[in-house]
């Protein structure tokens, strides 16, 4: 069990993603795996479809409408690929190495 779990605390990692319920069709699904991927526990919040201004929890963060956005703490991070990099230099393997 997780120390969050046990604790009863709520992981400070949140991911808005859509609602697809596959994580193979969409950059939101995308960065659910490499989360999972990379162990980080985290939480994960499915927001609707965009239709008009039905994400306004997404616009408050970003300016924007578009998921994904990774939120780590004060960082909040847009755009998959963006998500993507920040995972690998915060957590990957080379985490923490001087070049």
């Amino acid at each position: 069990m997780s120390e969050a779990k046990a604790s009863g605390t709520t992981p400070s990692t949140l991911l808005l993603r859509c609602p697809t319920p596959t994580n193979f069709l969409c950059p939101c699904g995308a960065v659910e795996r490499r989360l999972r991927g990379l162990e980080i526990e985290h939480r994960t919040e499915r927001v609707p479809y965009r239709r008009g201004d039905s994400r306004p929890e997404v616009m408050e963060l970003t300016g924007q409408t578009r998921v994904p956005v990774l939120v780590d703490g004060d960082e909040v991070i847009h755009d998959s690929k963006r998500i993507l990099e920040y995972l690998e230099w915060r957590f990957g393997d080379d985490a923490g190495e001087e070049e």
